[in-house]
């Protein structure tokens, strides 16, 4: 009688463990290189650069089975500087991602700060996540495709996958008693691939961008002074607008060893208000056009080159990227990336356009080169 309870308990004991099974993966990227820019402020510059490729970062992902087609999932995300070691993403431990939900057969939803769908469905088909990186970003990163911002108090809708279609959704709380509509943000984004194609198109709309994603400390008053937290003059000069709207599209056709790619996203900055730092009012708008293109002379090595045209409210940006990549390992890759930016008309703090690498020191003339060789490790 014994041996057939002992039997029972462990027969149970297994039975349970098949339906609550639970994994924690650690997972992260190590990323660092050295850049050379032509002009920085007027002066050629040597620099390390963390994150080049892809940010550095690490993090925790969470999946428990509950069962019946049913999870329970969490992820905490940390981005990182490993030349100094510390916190970007505005000095936030867990800055990039810290989400909680619930996975079923009806899709996912989460809660909690998460990326914008601009980044989940356009930044997959872009040059910059292939092989340029940072400094391959649409004009200052001015659509926040490579997600430099990422949204709080976010609950994100994930459907599941039918016939290569994927649907996905964000609604992000603002959080100011009384106002519902201060600091919210809403997204929604349609995504497809079946062999050789993908596809994405997106819609996205934040309220008070100034302090809700670029992390002013006041909201911007007309007239008053502002502590504008965004020095690129790309668009500084937009950031005390009252909302912020993207929406865009891309496409990738695989053809072989080749892979080609066109991406398109309009940006808009509306109501600017006039402030100390922001002298423009009314509406801004940005119409990006991306093409792209690479290709793999063998498995380990892969070679893109990109070119972005940027039509801003009273500039116009183009850009060329080239990027390389030779992988030694599964998880670990050099590279190397040449940029170069052109630009003409005003920029947004009225004054003559000068050409500004996303994350690099403006130039002090039309024209900025960079190249940057690094090397990446995943885990």
């Amino acid at each position: 009688m014994k041996l057939k309870l002992m039997g029972l308990t462990v027969l149970m004991a297994s039975s349970a463990a098949s339906h609550a099974q639970s994994s924690v993966t650690l997972y992260g990227i190590v990323d660092d290189g050295i850049t050379f820019t032509n002009n920085q402020g007027g002066h050629h510059n040597y620099q390390a650069s963390n994150g080049a490729l892809g940010s550095s970062k690490w993090g925790f992902l969470i999946n428990e089975d509950l069962g019946g087609g049913y999870s329970a999932i969490a992820r905490l995300e940390n981005g990182f500087d490993v030349n100094t070691g510390k916190f970007n993403n505005g000095g936030r431990e867990f800055g990039r991602q810290a989400y909680v939900g619930i996975g079923s057969p009806f899709g996912s939803v989460l809660l909690g700060r998460q990326y914008d769908l601009v980044l989940d469905s356009l930044l997959p088909l872009s040059g910059a996540l292939k092989f340029s990186g940072i400094l391959g970003t649409h004009a200052a990163d001015v659509d926040n495709m490579w997600g430099d911002y990422s949204l709080s108090n976010s609950i994100k809708y994930l459907s599941p996958v039918y016939g290569g279609v994927r649907l996905s959704a964000l609604l992000s709380l603002g959080g100011v008693a009384g106002n519902f509509a201060n600091g919210r943000k809403e997204s929604v984004s349609l995504s497809y691939a079946y062999n050789a194609l993908s596809a994405s198109a997106v819609f996205s709309r934040v309220r008070n961008p100034g302090t809700s994603i670029y992390d002013a400390t006041a909201e911007p008053v007309t007239g008053a002074a502002f502590a504008n937290p965004i020095t690129n003059p790309t668009f500084s000069g937009y950031t005390s607008a009252q909302t912020l709207q993207v929406a865009g599209a891309g496409v990738n056709y695989k053809l072989g060893s080749a892979q080609l790619g066109f991406i398109y996203t309009n940006t808009r900055f509306d109501d600017v208000v006039r402030t100390s730092t922001t002298p423009f009012s009314g509406t801004a708008t940005f119409n990006n056009f991306e093409a792209l293109g690479t290709y793999n002379l063998t498995p380990a090595w892969l070679m893109g080159l990109s070119y972005d045209y940027t039509k801003a409210e009273t500039a116009k940006y183009g850009q060329v990227n080239f990027g390389t990549e030779y992988s030694i390992s599964k998880r670990t890759l050099f590279y190397a990336i040449s940029v170069w930016e052109h630009a003409i008309g005003i920029d947004s703090t009225g004054n003559r356009a000068v050409a500004a690498l996303s994350f690099l020191t403006p130039s002090t003339t039309a024209n900025q080169v960079a190249v940057r060789v690094g090397v990446r490790h995943a885990f």
